[in-house]
This record gives structure tokens, sequence and C-alpha cells, in this order.
């Protein structure tokens, strides 16, 4: 078709009324042998039926630049110049590829949380009100969490009513932990925590073994006791942890916080990848061949595999400095993946290239 251009027109904007596709600009200024981007009123543009057809093949393929382009993270951001009267913005980004694996890839993974006091001033305060001294534990994330007699005998329940030495530590399946404890959430991963040989009473347990308690108490006055300490343990869901929960285990705001934005991103780049696999396999279609799903496929496999060995490879070299918990491990497995991602994306492009170029 031919094209006449009218006030306010660009070439991207032509391109996106016209194929729907606003990154086939540079196509057009190609057919039409236009050096950079500027058009004139009244000039008459070529565009061909055939290059509307691919719109949807290019769509989502990245950014044919006629300035530079930068990476970070396995993310593509291209610098496109456009006449002034195009009413676009000088820099258009799009993010196209986004390879960050988080520490924990998977969201769901269980936490229980611990509320302790990690700050001596914060330990007096709370010391104070309530009349006696209080544990204080000043960095859980290092340290791990210890019974205060792992090799004690006591029940579950007897544990809930507050009997000590105990073999079992106590947490809650609530969000952000039991709000009727003072103190800062430690979330602790339930599969390391068993993995290190823990193991975990829930709160229908202690529930259960409260009531076998109160069946032989001989008072009324003491079995109303036992109720109260029910509905507590009712009330914070306490969770009961027997065995030592180690400091890999275990992760404070800061670090989890963290974690929750990495995985974040990391959702966000499973979906743009799986908009690019769509593409690629629409245009397979289309074209009535593998090329393109084969080669964007293996720039997507490059991309992950990257990432993971820089998950990997960041947690080697924390491990190195000394930084094997808390938000020091989660920072330099992110960064080992997002560079790790970069990379792997890159070499698999290179290759893909010569299958399909995008």
């Amino acid at each position: 078709m031919i094209y006449t251009v009218r006030p306010g027109d660009s070439l991207w904007s032509i391109a996106s009324t016209l194929c729907r596709n606003p990154y086939l600009w540079r196509q057009i200024a190609d057919d039409n042998h236009i050096r950079g981007s500027t058009i004139l009123v009244g000039q008459s543009l070529v565009v061909s039926d055939a290059l509307c057809s691919r719109r949807a093949a290019g769509a989502l393929s990245g950014m044919v630049a006629s300035g530079g382009q930068c990476v970070a993270g396995g993310a593509r951001f291209a610098g496109q110049s456009l006449p002034p009267e195009a009413g676009q913005p000088a820099l258009i980004p799009t993010l196209t590829h986004v390879f960050v694996l988080a520490d924990e890839i998977n969201v769901f993974d269980r936490k229980v949380v611990r509320r302790v006091l990690v700050s001596s001033k914060m330990a007096d305060e709370v010391a104070r009100q309530i009349g006696r001294p209080l544990k204080l534990f000043p960095n859980p994330e290092r340290f791990g969490f210890q019974a205060t007699g792992p090799d004690a005998v006591l029940s579950i329940g007897q544990h809930a009513r507050g009997m000590k030495p105990s073999p079992f530590v106590s947490s809650s399946s609530l969000p952000f932990g039991a709000w009727r404890f003072s103190g800062e959430p430690f979330w602790i991963d339930v599969a390391k925590a068993r993995q290190a040989g823990a193991s975990l009473h829930e709160t229908d347990e202690i529930v259960a073994d409260l009531d076998r308690i109160a069946s032989k108490m001989k008072t009324e006055a003491d079995r109303q006791k036992i109720e109260v300490v029910k509905q507590k343990v009712s009330a914070d869901r306490e969770v009961l942890i027997k065995g030592p929960v180690p400091a890999t285990a275990v992760k404070g705001p800061v670090a989890m916080g963290a974690t929750r934005v990495l995985q974040g991103v990391q959702v966000v780049g499973f979906t743009l990848s799986a908009v690019e696999l769509g593409s690629a396999a629409s245009r397979s279609v289309d074209e009535k061949s593998l090329r393109p799903i084969g080669a964007e496929t293996l720039r997507q496999a490059g991309g992950w595999a990257g990432a993971w060995a820089g998950v990997k490879l960041g947690a080697a070299a924390g491990a190195m400095v000394g930084i094997e918990t808390g938000p020091g491990a989660v920072v330099t497995m992110g960064l080992g993946s997002i560079i790790g991602g970069t990379a792997g994306y890159f070499g698999a492009d290179w290759v893909s290239d010569h299958i399909d170029p995008n």
C-alpha cells in the first residue's frame, strides 16, 4: 500500500497504526530508503502487506534500535530517535528479557515464623514490663535457633504450658508470627529445617496433647487453665520444632523482603519468556517452519540455565568471603543469576541467530 505522511506522523506511529507493531518502523524506513527516522508531511511511503503480516511475530521479539543498546540483567533498552512532531519520547524503553532467579525459586515454600528479641535495649524494656528477664537472640541468621533443653523429656502440651527446659522451639504459622509476642520476626524454611533433622508439631497436635493433659486434671480450676492455654495456642497458630534450626533455614525481615522482590521479578521473567515463546510459535505456524520456535527455545533455555548457574556461583562466591546467610547471601545469589542469565541468553542468542535471526 502507499501511505501519505500526515502532520504528527512518525515512522513509529505509522508502523503501529498500519501493522499494529510499532517496532516495524525500521523495516518501513529501510523499504523506503530512509536514513534515520525523519519523514516529511506529504511524503509517500510504501508499506508492504507482507511486512504487516509479520506484526505478531515481531511484536515482542525486542527492539531494533537506531541508537545504542545496553543490557542489564537480561533486559534490553533501545534508544530510538524520532522526529519532534511525532509526539513520541526520545527514549522508548522495552523490557523484553528478564532472567532473574531468587535464592528460593518456589514462592510457595512453607515458612513458619518465630518472633524473638535481637536488641538488648528492647529485651530490657520488655523485661521491665513483664517483671522477668527474657532471652536475647542477637543474630538468628548467623546462629539459627536451638531449644533450651535438647535432651529434655517433655510433651508438646507441657511445652505449651511453659515448662522448661524444653526440646522444642516455638514458632507460628501466621504470616508474620504471633503478635502476642514482642520481637522481630524471623522466617524459618520448613523444608530446610527438616533436611537438618528437625521435626514439626502442628497446632492441632498441641491442642490434642493439651486435651490429654486436661483429662488427667483433678480440679475444674486446673482444667480451665489448660483451656486458656489452648485458646492461646490456637490464636497464635503455634507450631513446635524439635531439633536444631540451622542458620541457612532462617531469614530476617530484610532478607525475606529481598527474596520476595526477586521472586516477583522472577515471575515477570517467566511470563515474558512464555510470551516470547508464544510469539515464536505463532511465527513457526505462519512460516510453516520449526526454526523460529527452535531458536527462541534455545535463547530462553540459555538464559534460564545461565541464571540457575549464576545462583550457584553467587552462593559460592558469597561463601568464599564469609557471606553464607542473611541479606548478603540473597543479594549475591540474585546478582549471580542476573549476570549468569544475561551471559546465558546472549550466548544462546548468538547460536540461535544462525538458526533464525531475531
